[in-house]
């Protein structure tokens, strides 16, 4: 059983916090190469490198419908008319800018530095752009989205895009399509945005507007053995009867999964989050401020812990109780004692451990609050 650690996070009263942060997980940003000849009525893309949206009607104001970032925005804004499962609560779509000038999307998207989207959607299905795209993230609480029609991961010939992520344990959410005009990339990107954050897998599920693939059973079997999605109708012995098409995977390069992936980016996020709010109130370094903390943490846990996304209570046959969650706030006493150095900084330390509905994993974080 594999355990996730934090490193200490320092923090201070002078960050901007929010109440809540569920937005975030709701917000899909679209990476994108194009210059502003490439636009309508000679338009001019902010010089942010960014602009955000929350219909398609404005997208077209500014894109032709022939452009790929229109057509990935329309794959996006297409889920929200879903239902039940399937549907996107998407609520900001962000366009993101790389220039010519930039020598790779890595390099754009740190010139730019947009932060407020947490699912994010590369528009080039080239290998090398992919994969400086997928760079980009590697030390980010984001999750991105890339799509490959590269017939040699198919084959997993030496070399591919899909074998090289994987290979390098590279978190990226990796879609075969063998149709470049349509994104499933961006569909399921946008149907991760779901009403309650990290409930949808990423199998299973049916983006609306997105023709399916047929595959061999080895092709199939080559993509998931280097962790790439699909989508392709599962075939029951009733023919046609038991049909269904449905997305294959829900995994990312590296081998974990979606699910689990955006649980632990929005447990950790949301108790910083919360810690943020506490130290604003200017709690004091003492047993009184370590108690607020402690209450506003243990909120946070127990309200992902009632979206069942954090294991439930239990107690076995002899009455010994399992909890699914369980916080502390150090006292300053221990902490002088066991973590001087975070004594002297006037640094809380927070010990949490976890059990994630999903698979009972458990999970350890550890976290400290500078006041």
């Amino acid at each position: 059983m594999s355990t996730n650690i934090d490193n200490i996070i320092l923090v201070n009263e002078a960050e901007i916090i929010s109440v809540s942060i569920d937005g975030y997980f709701k917000n899909h940003a679209i990476v994108a190469d194009f210059e502003n000849a490439d636009l309508l009525d000679s338009y001019v893309f902010s010089t942010d490198g960014y602009e955000e949206f929350e219909t398609l009607p404005a997208i077209a104001a500014i894109f032709p419908t022939t452009h790929i970032v229109y057509k990935l925005a329309q794959d996006a804004f297409t889920q929200k008319t879903n239902t039940g499962m399937n549907k996107s609560a998407m609520e900001k779509l962000a366009i993101v800018q790389i220039k010519t000038t930039d020598s790779s999307f890595e390099s754009g998207l740190t010139r730019i530095g947009y932060a407020d989207a947490y699912h994010w959607t590369c528009a080039s299905n080239d290998a090398s752009d992919i994969e400086s795209f997928s760079a980009y993230f590697a030390d980010k609480r984001k999750i991105p989205h890339a799509q490959t029609s590269d017939a040699t991961v198919l084959a997993d010939t030496t070399g591919n895009v899909a074998e090289t992520l994987a290979d390098a344990s590279v978190k990226c959410a990796l879609y075969y399509h063998s149709d470049d005009t349509q994104g499933l990339h961006s569909a399921m990107a946008a149907m991760h945005c779901f009403g309650t954050p990290g409930r949808i897998a990423g199998f299973y599920d049916k983006p609306t507007g997105i023709t399916v693939d047929t595959l061999t059973d080895a092709q199939k079997a080559k993509l998931d053995g280097n962790h790439v999605n699909y989508y392709v109708p599962y075939i029951g012995q009733a023919g046609s009867y038991m049909t269904r098409n449905m997305t294959a995977g829900g995994y990312l390069t590296n081998g974990t999964k979606i699910q689990e992936q955006v649980i632990l980016d929005r447990i950790i996020l949301n108790l910083q989050s919360a810690g943020m709010d506490a130290v604003q109130m200017k709690i004091p370094y003492d047993d009184r401020g370590g108690t607020i903390l402690e209450g506003k943490l243990k909120a946070v846990l127990r309200q992902l812990q009632k979206e069942e996304l954090i294991k439930a209570d239990s107690t076995d046959d002899d009455g010994v109780m399992l909890k699914g969650q369980d916080l502390k706030v150090l006292s300053v006493a221990t902490t002088k004692t066991n973590f001087n150095s975070y004594y002297i900084t006037q640094t809380f330390v927070v010990q949490a451990e976890v059990y994630l509905a999903l698979n009972a994993e458990k999970v350890v974080i550890n976290l400290g609050y500078q006041v």
